[in-house]
């Protein structure tokens, strides 16, 4: 007897699978694999494959517009510390929530899916978008607590604008690396994979960035 489906299942199957072998490949037969289930069981729920891509890139739209750059005690965080100190921390919690379940497969899927799908690229500009908007917020708390000179409003969107797209670059750089570990690193158990010691040199690429965009406004 098959197991029972739901969409929701199906397309963190389809997830998966283009984890593996790329959202172009992951074929039916994939899918229905790794639910252990028949191939034609999946037309229960969907019209087929390009409607599972469809429905699997708006899933991922509404599960990264719940991730957040902006952490909940932000104003704490600004009164406390040093603004480059603040951004190192926040950017390396961002980095590290990208190597969870499922946000780790959600990220590289569209942003594999971006180069060949109008709506992925959409949902890529979308949340460099809102990255940008938090980076501003940032800026202009950390201003109001005079850790950073008074910024005008044309240099603080270009600022976030240029920070936020090296952070993007640099996110989907560490996923790459990270991706090749799991790869290579079968898992041993729940989650196991996505708790691999970090040896990446990317966090300090990082803390460079930051550091290069925000001492020099102290």
């Amino acid at each position: 007897m098959e197991k029972k489906l739901s969409k929701e299942s199906i397309i963190m199957a389809m997830l998966n699978a283009s984890f593996t072998y790329s959202a172009g490949a992951a074929s039916l037969s994939d899918i229905a694999g790794l639910l252990g289930v028949k191939k034609a069981s999946l037309y229960n729920h969907f019209n087929g494959r390009d409607d599972i891509v469809a429905k699997t890139t708006d899933f991922c739209a509404d599960y990264m517009r719940a991730v957040s750059f902006l952490p909940h005690n932000i104003k704490e965080l600004v009164q406390k510390y040093p603004a480059v100190s603040v951004f190192k921390g926040i950017a390396r919690s961002f980095f590290k929530m990208h190597t969870q379940e499922p946000l780790f497969q959600v990220y590289t899927f569209v942003h594999t899916q971006k180069f060949f799908s109008a709506k992925a690229a959409a949902v890529a500009k979308e949340s460099l978008t809102k990255l940008c908007s938090q980076v501003e917020q940032i800026l202009e708390l950390l201003v109001e607590e005079q850790k950073l000179a008074t910024l005008s409003k044309n240099s603080a969107v270009e600022l976030a604008k240029r920070y936020s797209e090296g952070v993007q670059s640099l996110l989907c750089e560490y996923l790459v690396e990270r991706k090749i570990l799991v790869m290579q690193n079968p898992a041993s158990g729940e989650g196991e994979l996505f708790a691999l010691p970090e040896t990446s040199t990317v966090l300090k690429e990082l803390d460079l960035l930051t550091a290069f965009f925000f001492e020099k406004i102290v």
